[in-house]
């Protein structure tokens, strides 16, 4: 055999292996997808507006906080800034995906009660498709809705007795977004970069109002919502030399938008007994949802063990819209850290990266006349690179989140969740030369 054919043999069955780990992880994800449920939450807040609001980041960023406008980090797949792709390595593909395990613990008045549940997080890919440019395509939350609840009340007392009603709350759905971004960097301390998403997914809401007394109808309503439309970030980075180590400034900018598709609300009145319907009035509704521009900044300081991030987002959701109703005005704050004793170290727990952070949410919803709670918390994790060959690597990324909702007013409901991330990224080396002699 020729060095020819030898060398198209090699290429080839380099090739099969590379399709072979494609396919692996297509079959993880289309494993994982019916496993996990697919709203990632069960908290009753997510029946306003556009439900609970996802992260839009990877298990890495989680684990420091929620930190990453200003994270720039070889061979790491950052969502939260399109401008960093352009770090990924001329050789590599990347692969991450990752799930989420919570406990959840509502208290309203005393009154307790816990609940489980599992979600399927995010998918993404990187790799280089030129010199200083790179490409990365995703997949992640926008929003989860998810509850069931009911609650009772005396509307009348007298001597025939007392007449209650039993109101129950019931929704599901929310809102993915699959994007496609490019990083550029012209500069060694300039990066600049834009993802380009789809927004896509159904939110239902259902409410009843059922009365102890016979005579008194039954109100069903129904919300329901088509979600679909293009969403677009813009990001940029500059990395300067400062007090022996690297310091990264990072801005995003994403506008907003109004999505389109169908959506409707249904108003059944049923005889008390429920067996005659009295009336029915719907009422067909387009292009009802708008979700608000949003700008972040991020400042990175690192050295060459540790890195330290902070960063602050403003979403304007006073200009937002869901079935007819605006919010409220959003700030986010992050503060993170990451800390890897020796990279090349043969313990594995020496060259495993170590992260914490800290984040604080201002709600974006109302709850009636009243805004809806604050979330604060904090995240611990580790990733924990194993190398299978000479040119592969694995990270097991595993981290903990503590986040308490703390209502805005007494008797709204308090939430903690205790909630576990776990993900697994694939570091390849697709694109190396093979010499044939």
């Amino acid at each position: 055999m020729n060095s020819s054919s030898l060398r198209g043999w090699i290429l080839f069955a380099a090739l099969m292996r590379k399709c072979e780990k494609l396919l692996l992880a297509a079959f993880a994800v289309v494993f994982v997808l019916p496993v996990c449920a697919q709203n990632g939450t069960l908290s009753p807040y997510s029946r306003f507006g556009i439900g609970q609001l996802g992260e839009q980041s990877t298990g890495i960023s989680k684990a420091m906080g929620g930190v990453g406008i200003g994270l720039r980090q070889k061979n790491i797949i950052n969502t939260l800034n399109p401008a960093s792709y352009s770090t990924v390595d001329t050789l590599t593909f990347l692969f991450d995906m990752g799930i989420s395990l919570t406990n959840s613990n509502f208290d309203e008045n005393g009154i307790k009660q816990n609940e489980r549940n599992s979600s399927f997080d995010y998918v993404a890919m990187q790799f280089r498709l030129g010199r200083k440019l790179g490409f990365t395509a995703s997949m992640l939350p926008l929003s989860n809705v998810g509850y069931n609840f009911s609650e009772t009340a005396t509307v009348r007392s007298d001597q025939d007795g007392d007449v209650t009603t039993i109101s129950t709350y019931g929704g599901e759905g929310g809102i993915r977004q699959i994007s496609i971004g490019l990083g550029w960097a012209p500069y060694g301390w300039l990066s600049v970069g834009a993802d380009a998403g789809y927004l896509f997914g159904d939110v239902t809401h259902l409410v009843s109002n059922k009365y102890s007394e016979s005579t008194v109808f039954t109100r069903n309503r129904s919300y329901y919502a088509q979600v679909r439309g293009f969403r677009y970030n813009l990001g940029l980075q500059t990395t300067f030399r400062a007090v022996g180590g690297e310091m990264t400034f990072g801005l995003v900018y994403t506008p907003a938008v109004t999505t389109y598709g169908e959506s409707y609300v249904l108003n059944q009145l049923l005889s008390g007994s429920g067996t005659r319907e009295e009336l029915s009035d719907t009422t067909m509704m387009k292009n009802d949802f708008r979700i608000p521009d949003r700008i972040g900044a991020g400042l990175t300081y690192s050295r060459e063990k540790w890195t330290a991030g902070f960063d602050v987002t403003y979403e304007r959701w006073s200009d937002g819209r869901a079935f007819d109703e605006a919010g409220e005005d959003r700030l986010k704050l992050s503060l993170g850290g990451m800390f890897t004793p020796e990279k090349n170290d043969r313990h594995l727990f020496r060259r495993s990266s170590y992260r914490a952070g800290l984040f604080y949410n201002q709600p974006y919803f109302n709850v009636g006349a009243d805004k809806g709670p604050l979330e604060i918390g904090a995240s611990v994790g580790v990733s924990m690179p194993i190398a299978n060959r000479w040119n592969n690597l694995i990270a097991i990324n595993v981290s903990g989140q503590y986040v308490y909702e703390k209502p805005s007013v007494s008797g709204m409901i308090s939430e903690t969740y205790l909630r576990l991330n776990l993900g697994i990224s694939f570091n390849e080396r697709w694109f190396m030369k093979w010499r044939v002699e």
